[in-house]
């Protein structure tokens, strides 16, 4: 069920995004954890949480200095 809701999250999300001629980030990095995931990990619950900032590449998210996730392996 909460995998369900987490698709649908994701696919209103990707249409917004759309809609406001806005591209999804390649990756978003957790402020709390200093950790960089795939857009679409399975452990990121609410990606438009504050503490979730967006990166365009995977270079850009290690030069900030965050690590990469170990379930998406970005």
């Amino acid at each position: 069920m909460l995998r369900k809701i987490f698709s649908i999250a994701i696919l209103t999300a990707a249409i917004l995004f759309a809609a406001h001629g806005l591209a999804a980030p390649n990756y978003l990095g957790n402020t709390k954890s200093m950790k960089f995931h795939f857009y679409g990990c399975s452990t990121i619950k609410y990606p438009d949480a504050p503490h979730f900032v967006p990166f365009n590449s995977r270079d850009e998210a290690l030069a900030a200095g965050y690590s990469p996730c170990q379930r998406c392996k970005p």
